[in-house]
């Protein structure tokens, strides 16, 4: 594997983005859903025109990992979604997503460091994720940079409701 450089997404990363997201998914996430769902999911999510519209807007910043011209992880933190009582200038992390060739080599921790620095230079107070209930690896990782449990919701795949869980790291005490 060559060495993997990191960059803001651009207009033109849009389709590889598209791609790579729905991969992910599909690779982590495929045996839990009927086909249906999944493809429902897929195309109201990852098409090539969402991450398009995503990374044109100023309020939404997407990181990509490469290892030479291949994609091999993102992470992308915006405005919050979540539907959970939060502080106006809190931020999102919206997606998280690494290849399974690169887990393990720093390309998380990496991604997570820039969400964190831009989330903490747009004024947040704290930075919140929401991660599936049985993805022990992922509450792993974001218990390492001290994010704590504080409720759950439904994640809906198609007509499948995941629970998730919410989650929140303060950006004002702790300096990951």
């Amino acid at each position: 594997m060559s060495a993997v450089t990191y960059r803001r997404a651009t207009r033109e990363d849009a389709a590889a983005l598209a791609a790579f997201a729905a991969g992910s998914f599909v690779e982590t996430f495929a045996h839990l859903y009927p086909r249906q769902d999944l493809e429902a999911y897929l195309a109201k999510s990852y098409g090539e025109s969402i991450p398009r519209e995503e990374i044109e807007d100023s309020s939404i910043a997407t990181w990509l990992a490469e290892s030479g011209q291949a994609l091999v992880g993102y992470a992308q933190t915006g405005p919050m979604d979540l539907k959970t009582a939060h502080a106006p200038n809190d931020r999102e992390l919206y997606r998280l997503y690494v290849a399974s060739s690169v887990k393990g080599a720093g390309v998380a921790h990496a991604l997570m460091r820039e969400a964190i620095a831009w989330c903490r230079g747009q004024g947040a107070d704290a930075l919140w994720l929401s991660v599936w209930e049985n993805n022990e690896r992922a509450q792993r990782f974001y218990r390492g940079y001290g994010f704590e449990h504080m409720g759950e919701h439904k994640f809906m795949v198609g007509g499948v409701a995941d629970r998730d869980l919410i989650w929140r790291l303060d950006l004002k005490g702790r300096h990951p």
